[in-house]
């Protein structure tokens, strides 16, 4: 039977060797590709069920447009059966560190580290907010570990939402300073 070389969850080995390993292997330009199988018209055809929802949804809301609901749950029954076919394309795959996905794991540490610095700053407290700020880092740290393996099970999705956590990991740092200077 072959042994597993990673350390346990709960070790300072995993922690202290064997998971910075892991995210500076991730963090290292390569030609990899990203998580799950995907094709130009995934991306295509979720950026057409997104307009169809967003520019249909006043209609049925406030006009009662009839081709307003249709274009609604087009959109909506298209969201859907891509989000299912993502997952299905991940169904027997298993997370692994080799497809981590590091923005879901620094989302999760800026969200925690957002958390402890708002408790500071809305009690006027900055002990409270080191504290708070503390916390949030360590729990946002396991989350992290969590999310950068269970979300590859949403298969092509988990590598557009990966960038996205990328992109909302800079609103938060922005949100933190300003929160910090005012």
């Amino acid at each position: 039977m072959p042994t597993d070389p990673r350390p346990g969850f709960l070790s300072l080995a995993f922690h202290a060797r064997f998971f910075p390993r892991v995210l500076l292997n991730r963090l290292r330009p390569r030609g990899r590709a990203g998580a799950g199988f995907f094709t130009f018209d995934h991306y295509v055809t979720l950026a057409v069920c997104l307009i169809l929802v967003v520019i249909s949804t006043p209609k049925p809301m406030h006009q009662r447009s009839i081709v307003g609901w249709i274009l609604f749950g087009l959109g909506l029954f298209g969201l859907s059966a891509l989000l299912i076919q993502s997952i299905a394309s991940q169904w027997r795959e298993l997370p692994s560190y080799d497809s981590f996905l590091v923005g879901f794991f620094f989302l999760f540490i800026t969200m925690g580290l957002t958390a402890g610095i708002y408790a500071g700053t809305h009690q006027h407290s900055l002990a409270l907010g080191l504290l708070a700020g503390t916390a949030g880092l360590l729990l946002g740290y396991l989350l992290g570990i969590f999310a950068g393996l269970q979300f590859q099970r949403l298969g092509w999705l988990a590598a557009l939402l990966n960038i996205l956590a990328a992109i909302a990991i800079t609103g938060l740092i922005i949100f933190d300073v300003l929160l910090l200077l005012g």
